[in-house]
């Protein structure tokens, strides 16, 4: 199996959600069945993000954002900047790692 494309997103969708990043960012629940499906890809992206501790206004430097299925189901993520010149967005993007989520409870 090959890896696919299952959503995409750009930076008008990442505004449209800006009032929701504050609330995700906080642990909140948020209802998410009214969004659009790119909007739905920007939330998986924004979690992403978040995960990484890159603030949300790196989302704002994106163009468009590619979210692809891996064969192992994972998820990777192609960022487009607005300004393809951009290195210290670049970097930023490259040196992203997840940071641990504590399972005890």
């Amino acid at each position: 199996m090959s890896r696919r494309i299952i959503g995409q997103c750009n930076t008008a969708d990442f505004k449209d959600l800006e009032h929701l990043s504050t609330l995700m960012h906080r642990g909140e629940d948020v209802d998410l069945t009214n969004l659009s499906n790119r909007q739905k890809a920007a939330v998986m992206v924004l979690r992403h993000l978040q995960s990484c501790s890159v603030p949300f206004k790196v989302a704002l430097k994106t163009r468009e954002v590619l979210v692809w299925e891996m064969p192992d189901k994972g998820l990777a993520f192609e960022y487009k900047l607005l300004d393809p010149g951009d290195i210290e967005t670049r970097k930023i993007l490259w040196a992203m790692t997840p940071r641990k989520v504590n399972s005890h409870g």
